[in-house]
């Protein structure tokens, strides 16, 4: 019991705060979505030609236009939110938001261009999750990488063939097909300005 009480006090203050701005920031996000204030501009955007869109409007209308998928988002935020409120749930919480947070914060900041407001905030709460989880670091070396077992070293050979040919497969078919696609584009290319140039004459 008094082992208990020490890990309690030894808990830093700071990570309380951190966890509590990113449940309630999360909370705010989670339940926006739910109740459907947030993507919720398909009708004022539907007639308009998507090259007049701004990132903005694009993004409101992608994430908008399934409410079960923005409701299955917003709920995401909701239960990593009701994770972080507890220490006992934190470390859970905030590796679950995190890359939800990160996919959001990348969003902000490459598609949402000029709005500072949102990948600000989302900025924050990546921070926020990232000192909680470094503060558990040791725990989470443990738990992904030492304690999990590798191959076993009479089949190490098999599995680096394994991998060799899965990335060697993947890499050679993508770029063969973008080889492909690249040459069928410029074909077309070629063929409208030979039609353009017999049309003039």
């Amino acid at each position: 019991m008094p082992k208990l009480e020490t890990n309690a006090e030894a808990y830093p203050r700071l990570l309380d705060w951190l966890r509590y701005f990113c449940a309630f920031m999360l909370y705010m996000y989670g339940i926006s979505k739910l109740v459907h204030l947030q993507f919720n501009m398909q009708s004022e955007l539907a007639q308009q030609p998507v090259g007049s869109l701004t990132g903005y409007q694009l993004t409101w209308f992608y994430f908008g236009f399934s409410l079960v998928y923005a409701s299955i988002l917003g709920l995401t935020q909701v239960v990593g939110a009701t994770l972080l409120l507890f220490r006992k749930t934190t470390l859970l919480g905030a590796l679950a938001m995190l890359p939800v947070m990160a996919n959001i914060l990348l969003i902000n900041i490459f598609i949402l261009v000029n709005d500072y407001g949102p990948y600000l905030i989302s900025g924050l709460i990546c921070a926020s999750l990232l000192i909680i989880l470094w503060h558990q670091r040791v725990a989470l070396i443990s738990l992904l990488w030492s304690s999990q077992n590798g191959e076993a070293v009479s089949s190490l050979r098999v599995h680096r063939r394994i991998r060799l040919i899965l990335v060697s497969a993947a890499t050679t078919i993508m770029v063969s097909g973008a080889i492909l696609q690249h040459h069928v584009e410029r074909s077309r290319e070629q063929n409208r300005h030979r039609l353009t140039v017999h049309s003039r004459n």
